[in-house]
């Protein structure tokens, strides 16, 4: 039960990742900081300005979906434009990561802060598992995002075009797609869908910290190639699949260990199927 939470908040935010290396082959180490600006945001509005949490949430990824359309208009696509290749937008990312990281460290401290109702009280479930009304929140909100994203990539026609350009970009061009605008789209989205699980990812740790999104970025990459790279259902998947290895491996070594069994799992996909479970050749 506790992976299959981390699985689908890890999921909300492997999806964004997956979604823009497949429309863009950018491989975004920046996307640790979309996660914990969701929570800073949710902080600000909710713990801060102590708005209704009904109101501080989605103005927290009112925020985040704003920070996804600045992040392409100001500094990716001029960079794609200018024709850099995939290896230095890559070390971009990595930079970038490292400046907001710092500067999230700047503005809030070293120190962990919570969101409002961070300590609600479990209740018994059922056998072991306790659970709160924030975790069953979580996981219900996890849910019909996710199917509700997954109905919007299959069904609506940005998102089959979005599945055309990360299938063939220059053939999606030629037939007419709008590369640009379905990119900025795919920003926006990756962004949101990061801010949300940064929130969701603040309630399960529990706290907000500056470097709360970087913790789990190797695992959102895990996910992402476990389940293919640049294949939303795959990274999805891969998420679940991940956070139910994380959990479960605490059963067996100290807590302290437990991503390590993700990674180990990435390495061994790697060597027997490079493509992974639903990507190809």
């Amino acid at each position: 039960i506790y992976g299959l939470n981390f699985g689908l908040m890890l999921g909300l935010a492997s999806v964004g990742l997956s979604l823009v290396y497949g429309t863009t082959g950018l491989s975004n180490f920046s996307h640790a900081e979309l996660v914990t600006f969701g929570a800073l945001m949710a902080f600000a509005f909710g713990g801060v300005l102590g708005l209704p949490l009904w109101i501080a949430f989605p103005l927290a990824l009112l925020a985040s979906a704003a920070l996804g359309w600045a992040q392409d208009a100001g500094l990716w696509k001029p960079l794609r434009r200018r024709g850099l290749g995939l290896v230095q937008l890559m070390i971009v990312s990595i930079g970038l990561s490292l400046a907001v990281r710092y500067v999230f460290q700047f503005l809030i401290g070293g120190g962990t802060t919570q969101l409002p109702g961070a300590s609600a009280a479990k209740f018994n479930l059922f056998g072991a598992v306790s659970l709160s009304v924030v975790d069953l929140a979580s996981m219900a909100i996890s849910l019909v995002v996710i199917v509700a994203f997954a109905v919007w990539l299959m069904f609506s026609q940005t998102g089959k075009a979005t599945r055309a350009i990360s299938d063939n970009a220059a053939l999606a061009a030629a037939s007419g797609i709008d590369v640009d605008r379905v990119v900025r789209i795919v920003w926006i989205l990756a962004s949101t869908l990061a801010g949300l699980a940064g929130i969701l990812w603040a309630y399960f740790r529990p706290g907000v910290k500056w470097d709360m999104g970087e913790k789990i970025l190797l695992l959102m990459f895990a996910a992402v190639v476990l389940g293919g790279l640049g294949t939303a259902f795959g990274a999805l998947i891969g998420a679940l699949i991940v956070g139910i290895l994380v959990e479960t491996s605490a059963l067996f070594i100290p807590s302290d260990l437990k991503y390590v069994g993700a990674l180990g799992l990435l390495i061994v996909i790697l060597l027997v199927r490079p493509q992974g479970l639903l990507g190809r050749k």
